[in-house]
């Protein structure tokens, strides 16, 4: 779709950020993990790698020319649904104590929620470009794979 016709939907930054989180919960889950520090971490490093996606595309863009401030401003737009990414597992492992939650139920939770994220958004991707659900099925078990594998090597490296 050409950006004349409309703006375009930018999924890649919330696969992205979906997968970011995974890794970032999977590797902080070891040693004495405190699920309120894990929270801030997420939402922390998401922002930064959002903040530096969005300039990496604006400065992309100025290597072809002038910007405006509003074409600037739809740039990081485009990119800030990485940061949706952070919002479940942020709020699973910040209001553990809240619900009661042990650490490592709270750490599961976020882990899960992130992996959930994962294949949702992939069903959602597959579904925009193939049209099928079967097909949409297929690159959303791609999506959760991907998060399994972080989880699974985080497991083999780390412990």
């Amino acid at each position: 779709m050409s950006e004349e016709a409309g703006p375009r939907r930018h999924l890649a930054p919330a696969v992205y950020g979906s997968l970011l989180v995974t890794t970032l919960v999977a590797v902080q889950w070891q040693g004495d993990p405190e699920p309120g520090r894990i929270a801030l971490s997420l939402v922390t490093s998401v922002a930064v790698f959002w903040l530096a996606h969005a300039w990496s595309q604006i400065v992309d863009r100025r290597v072809h020319g002038p910007i405006d401030l509003r074409t600037a401003a739809g740039i990081a737009s485009s990119e800030a649904w990485m940061l949706s990414a952070a919002v479940v597992p942020g709020l699973i492992l910040g209001l553990h104590t809240v619900v009661g939650l042990d650490v490592d139920t709270a750490v599961g939770a976020a882990l899960l929620a992130s992996l959930v994220q994962l294949f949702l958004w992939g069903l959602a991707v597959g579904r925009a470009a193939h049209g099928t659900w079967p097909m949409a099925l297929g690159v959303a078990l791609i999506d959760l794979a991907l998060g399994i594998l972080v989880v699974v090597l985080k497991v083999v490296v780390v412990h």
